[in-house]
């Protein structure tokens, strides 16, 4: 009867401990999977025909342009293995072309079109930091005001944050990092945030990495509380002030916080060496505001042109705003050149150095997706371009769209 009971009692603890062993690997396997489920799921790109797709009426001032553009297009799409990618160039006032080529979905086999919406990263910062410039404008938010009077629910610092720093980097508000949470990194973020004051309190208990001012360094969570800064000052939600302030005024009918519109969305794709898998799945509503907006490159220049045309805000905003880097206190300015939600510097990569043009723009990089958006303030040209695969940088996109516009600007130079 004893050795029975021994028996028993031995049996119970093995089931113990295979229990708990169970329950710490699940518990490893959730907190690092992204890491786990990477080498997994993986198929061969095939040899599709990723170089047709849906295109506008070409002007027939551009026919020469464009088809130099789409050979440049076709030879990116091949060489960066691109799902699916999606680009438009706006000129003086007008959409000139809109180019939609590849699958927003592999394994159904569905063509993207131009309304075919991408998530666009921190491109979301440049469309947020405009929704802000024209609340700025209509004198609803004083970007210069502290925070503490704007959002109550944010816990005060030992110094006082404005709009103005969030949306230039330089409040010292921290950016992505691990957490206490599942996966461990708040990038791969699965959690749902209903509400902005819900995003905030990711990090609102981070101490300030510096002084507000004195300091660069680059939050998409900034943008965040500068969102609920935007909502405090006007008594509105933010996804309502994107959309009655900028999306509707400008058509821009495909531009929206991921979640609110899963028609026509690119599936969001990971390659490498010829293979893809769908992207590691994750909720972007933690950082709306700084790279959780999911949009088409049509709607993107539809906001640009009017930036450009003096149509959406008025001049000296946009100048002082868009165009001119924040300087810190020291006088310096910042090291990325950042203006207010667009990276604003003369470039020489369009031409030479003996030929360099003002530029303002802002990429994106997102689980699954890649974006660019640029302006020629001196040309009133703008480019988006956006693809459905996560890429390192934006590097490739720069190169394209900058050979485009050169191309561009030569025609005006010709006349």
């Amino acid at each position: 009867m004893k050795n029975t009971t021994n028996h028993g009692r031995g049996i119970k603890i093995l089931l113990t401990i295979l229990s708990a062993m169970v329950s710490l690997a699940y518990f490893v396997f959730k907190l690092f999977e992204p890491v786990f489920v990477w080498n997994s799921g993986w198929q061969t790109l095939s040899n599709l025909d990723r170089s047709t797709g849906e295109q506008t009426v070409i002007p027939e001032d551009y026919t020469a342009i464009i088809a130099m553009a789409n050979e440049k297009l076709d030879q990116a799409i091949t060489a960066n293995n691109f799902p699916a990618v999606s680009i438009a160039l706006g000129k003086d006032g007008e959409l000139v072309w809109a180019r939609a080529a590849g699958y927003r979905d592999i394994d159904n086999k569905v063509p993207a079109m131009l309304d075919t919406k991408f998530r666009i990263g921190s491109v979301s910062k440049a469309v947020s930091a405009t929704t802000a410039a024209k609340l700025y404008d209509e004198g609803v938010l004083d970007i210069d005001a502290p925070i503490k009077d704007l959002v109550p629910y944010y816990p005060q610092k030992d110094f006082d944050i404005t709009t103005r720093q969030l949306m230039s980097h330089t409040a010292g508000i921290r950016h992505y990092g691990p957490c206490l949470c599942f996966p461990f990194d708040e990038y791969s973020n699965k959690k749902h945030h209903k509400t902005v004051e819900s995003s905030v309190g990711v990090f609102s208990k981070s101490p300030l990495l510096f002084e507000p001012g004195t300091e660069f360094s680059y939050s998409s969570y900034g943008f965040v509380l500068a969102s609920a800064a935007m909502e405090g000052a006007s008594g509105q939600s933010f996804d309502h002030l994107v959309e009655t302030k900028l999306t509707m005024p400008l058509g821009m009918k495909n531009t929206v916080r991921e979640g609110l519109s899963s028609q026509d969305f690119a599936v969001p794709y990971a390659i490498k060496d010829g293979q893809y898998k769908k992207a590691f799945p994750v909720d972007n509503s933690n950082k709306t505001a700084g790279g959780g907006f999911v949009s088409t490159p049509t709607d993107l220049v539809l906001m640009t042109q009017a930036i450009l045309s003096n149509d959406y805000v008025h001049p000296a905003t946009r100048d002082m705003l868009f165009f001119k880097p924040q300087k810190l206190e020291s006088g310096e300015v910042n090291e990325q050149s950042y203006a207010f939600g667009w990276r604003s510097h003369l470039s020489s990569e369009t031409f030479s150095e003996d030929r360099k043009v003002m530029i303002s723009h802002h990429g994106g990089v997102a689980m699954g997706g890649t974006a660019f958006l640029i302006m020629y303030p001196e040309h009133n040209l703008s480019i988006a371009i956006t693809v459905n695969r996560q890429m390192e940088g934006v590097g490739e996109l720069f190169e394209l769209v900058q050979a485009i516009a050169h191309d561009v600007i030569r025609k005006d130079d010709l006349g």
